[in-house]
C-alpha cells in the first residue's frame, strides 16, 4: 500500500474538474473492480417517463456486464425493452474520501432470452454470489431456483464508459480498491 498523503482540498479545483477525464481509475484497479465488486446499481426509465435505479448483481462476461432478471414479475424488462437505454455504476465502498473509486457505464440494453447464454450467466453468478452453496445438490437446487422460464438477462452494450478517483481530486491517491471498508466503518453500529 502507498504511503499516506495528506488530502488537499481546492474549491476552485474541485468545482471545475471533468470528473470524466481529469482523475480516471489506473487501469488494473479499473479491471479488479470492474469484474470482482459485488454489486452495481442499474439506472432505467419507467414506462411513466421515471428514473428507477435498482441494485443488482451483475457479472462480467467477455467484458460485458450482464444482468439477471425476471420479465413477468420486474418491470425493468418490459420498461427496456421499450427504451433500451440504461446506466449501470459500479463502486467500491470505499468509507474514506481519498479510498473511493467509480466506474459509470452509460449504453443500452439488449434483452435477451436465449438458454445457453442464460445458463453461462445464471452459473456465473451462482458462483460468484452463493459461495456458501457447494454440495452439486445445492447448487443444482440453487440454479433450479435462478434458471426459470420467467427469466430474462440484460446485456449492457456500453456507449461511453467513465471511472474516477476519488483519492486523485484530493491528490492523495492511494494505489488500491478497497473493498468491504464500509463494513469495517459501520461495525461501530452493529451492537
Amino acid at each position: 500500500m502507498s504511503e499516506s498523503k495528506e488530502m488537499v482540498f481546492d474549491p476552485t479545483k474541485l468545482e471545475t474538474l471533468n470528473v470524466a477525464t481529469d482523475y480516471p481509475m489506473e487501469q488494473d484497479e479499473f479491471e479488479k473492480l470492474f469484474k470482482y465488486n459485488a454489486y452495481c446499481e442499474m439506472g432505467h426509465i419507467n414506462k411513466k417517463g421515471y428514473p428507477i435505479v435498482t441494485p443488482m448483481f451483475y457479472v462480467v462476461i467477455d467484458g460485458y456486464i450482464y444482468i439477471s432478471s425476471i420479465k413477468k414479475h420486474r418491470a425493468k424488462v418490459m420498461d427496456l425493452e421499450e427504451n433500451p437505454k440504461m446506466s449501470v455504476t459500479i463502486h467500491n465502498d470505499g468509507c474514506n474520501l481519498k479510498r473511493q473509486k467509480a466506474i459509470l457505464v452509460i449504453g443500452n440494453a439488449e434483452v435477451i432470452y436465449e438458454d445457453e447464454l442464460m445458463r453461462r450467466v445464471h452459473w456465473a453468478i451462482l458462483d460468484k454470489y452463493w459461495s456458501e452453496v457447494v454440495s452439486e445438490e445445492q447448487r443444482a437446487a440453487a440454479f433450479a431456483a435462478v434458471h426459470t422460464p420467467m427469466r430474462a438477462i440484460i446485456k449492457v452494450v456500453p456507449n461511453k464508459v467513465m471511472s474516477w478517483d476519488f483519492g486523485k481530486m484530493v491528490q492523495a491517491y492511494e494505489k488500491g480498491v478497497w473493498f468491504n471498508e464500509a463494513y469495517v466503518c459501520s461495525k461501530q453500529y452493529d451492537k
